[in-house]
């Protein structure tokens, strides 16, 4: 089994509860690894974590569902925060971050020279453009190029990266660096709002990626590559609310790839058979995320019932 490695941040999510707010482990990054790693991949998370009560409860969690922790610093600021508000069915929940003087003003302790086994590299969400981690992320994805495959999810957070031409510019150079993004549709929409989001999809095919991955939330997902579009829709179920989706897709996606031999450097051809295979592992996988409270990825014994 060859290794994945997931570069990015941890983040306490304040969230709404019947007693007042709950701290709840979450950041895009930690959701994938922790997803990959409950689905039975060979996982590393590559961030820092902070050495107060919440850091440790990263720690234990990240253990407990098989996430190497080889590439994981420990440093003496407090967990960074995401103060969670709920939105609209249409918008999702709403975020205000603290990450100044926190552990997410850490550069990633990248596992340099890269181990033989690690095939696939993933990054995304706020660490991908915002420094010191955003360098990290570059370095690593150009020095994966003919070597690894690699992901990107921008997963936009406007709160922390208001800046819109800015941001869009920083999206763009790892979208051109990465074999597979996945966006989505509001993802787009912020970067791109003179353009329908397949359109966007198109200009960004041009710039590199083999595979693009649009979500849809309860329409599904598609699947973009230079001569195929798959659409796969969504299972009907009863949300309970629709934290981590995105990131149970993910990393479901990148499992059954790995699984078939689709990631690494001399990676089974993607075709479209194939891709169509992948994505309803992985639009399964958000469905059942889509079913639970908070961000609870699914295990392999979930899927396969």
């Amino acid at each position: 089994m060859t290794r994945l490695l997931v570069i990015g941040e941890t983040l306490v999510d304040l969230v709404p509860g019947p007693n007042g707010r709950e701290a709840v482990l979450g950041g895009s990054p930690y959701n994938v690894a922790i997803g990959l790693g409950r689905l039975g991949a060979k996982v590393s998370l590559a961030t820092s974590l902070s050495t107060d009560a919440d850091g440790e409860r990263f720690k234990a969690a990240l253990e407990a569902d098989g996430v190497d922790l080889s590439c994981v610093a420990i440093v003496n600021k407090p967990s960074p925060t995401a103060l969670v508000e709920e939105g609209t069915k249409e918008s999702g929940p709403r975020y205000i971050f603290t990450l100044s003087g926190t552990a997410f003003d850490e550069p990633a302790p990248l596992p340099l020279p890269w181990s033989d086994d690690l095939a696939h590299i993933h990054a995304g969400s706020v660490a991908a453009i915002v420094d010191p981690m955003a360098q990290s992320v570059l370095d690593a994805f150009e020095a994966a190029r003919g070597k690894r495959t690699t992901s990107y999810d921008p997963n936009i957070r406007p709160m922390i990266t208001p800046d819109r031409d800015k941001t869009r510019v920083d999206v763009e150079a790892r979208v051109a660096l990465a074999d597979i993004v996945k966006a989505s549709e509001e993802d787009l929409e912020w970067l791109y709002p003179d353009h329908a989001p397949h359109e966007s999809i198109l200009n960004w095919l041009a710039l590199g990626p083999k595979l693009v991955i649009l979500t849809r939330g309860g329409k599904g997902a598609e699947a973009f590559t230079a001569k195929d579009h798959l659409i796969v829709p969504a299972p009907a179920i009863t949300v309970g609310d629709t934290v981590g989706a995105g990131d149970s897709l993910m990393s479901a996606l990148l499992f059954a790839m790995e699984r078939d031999g689709a990631l690494g450097a001399t990676p089974v051809a993607w075709t479209q058979s194939a891709i169509g295979k992948w994505l309803s592992f992985a639009v399964r996988a958000a469905a059942f995320t889509c079913k639970q409270k908070g961000s609870n990825p699914p295990r392999l014994k979930d899927l396969e019932r």
